[in-house]
């Protein structure tokens, strides 16, 4: 009798002992995950703010475009407009 009860100690000791294995086991497992999730929020953010920045060139350049666009159409309506007096003149 004496034995079994010897027995049983240890074998909620062993129980115990892998237990606490497991469970460190487990939270390394869980501090890695929340590491890898922390670094995954930084690259999101990183890649947020120079998403912000890459349209923010984007909106300036479009704007130039239409700037240059405008200027272009300037020019042909002043062309256009010199073509007509130079045929309008008799030489």
């Amino acid at each position: 009798m004496d034995e079994e009860i010897l027995l049983e100690k240890q074998n909620e000791k062993m129980d115990t002992e892998e237990g606490w294995g497991w469970l460190s086991y487990l939270e390394g497992k869980i501090n890695d995950l929340l590491t890898k999730f922390q670094e995954l929020k930084k690259e999101r953010d990183d890649l947020t703010i120079e998403l912000d920045g890459e349209r923010e060139k984007r909106m300036k350049l479009e704007k130039k475009m239409e700037l240059i666009s405008q200027d272009k159409e300037k020019v042909r309506m002043r062309i256009d407009q010199l073509l007509h007096h130079l045929k309008n003149i008799d030489i």
